[in-house]
């Protein structure tokens, strides 16, 4: 498992017991995220610290980091990727705090995923997914060059609201023609 991918101004790294309270302040309390996220909302402080204790038992053996401003450190976001078929991946959630949206960084972890699937992990495909009204999220698919790939319905576990979800997919081949 790659421990920490460094981009020019953020950093996805493993997490640190110490991440719960940026975590809870810009991620897992933010209401405005939680209308694109599976998970349920974090909102106390042993609650954070709980999550952040499972999130460091997790990313032991799995592709998934919480994202870091390099200056700083501060943990701001999530992202994790699976592999779903032999060199076959999927993004597993890209999260980033409201208050560090629109700034780059979603296109910097993608670029960070895409690298490590591509570069390191020798895959083939990469598949993205986003609720189809996360218009900052479809850009960011096209932007990369992601193609449609199929729509589906699913229920969100939390709240049980139905939600539809835009699945895209990049090859590896697509990916070294546009760099």
């Amino acid at each position: 498992m790659k421990d920490i991918l460094i981009g020019e101004n953020i950093i996805l790294r493993k997490a640190k017991e110490s991440d719960y309270k940026s975590m809870l302040e810009n991620v897992w309390s933010d209401e405005e995220i939680y209308k694109w996220m599976l998970f349920k909302p974090t909102l106390t402080e042993s609650d954070a610290i709980a999550r952040t204790k499972r999130s460091i038992e997790f990313q032991k053996d799995h592709y998934a980091y919480f994202i870091a401003l390099k200056a700083t450190d501060e943990a701001i976001g999530l992202c994790a990727i699976n592999e779903y078929e032999p060199s076959k991946f999927e993004e597993c959630g890209i999260c980033i705090g409201t208050k560090y949206q629109g700034q780059g960084y979603g296109k910097e972890v993608v670029t960070l995923l895409l690298g490590l699937v591509y570069n390191e992990l020798n895959g083939k495909f990469f598949k993205y997914g986003y609720f189809i009204e996360n218009k900052k999220s479809q850009k960011l698919a096209a932007y990369f060059g992601f193609e449609f790939l199929n729509r589906e319905e699913i229920i969100r576990p939390w709240d049980g609201t139905k939600k539809i979800v835009e699945q895209c997919i990049l090859s590896k081949e697509k990916y070294q023609n546009k760099k």
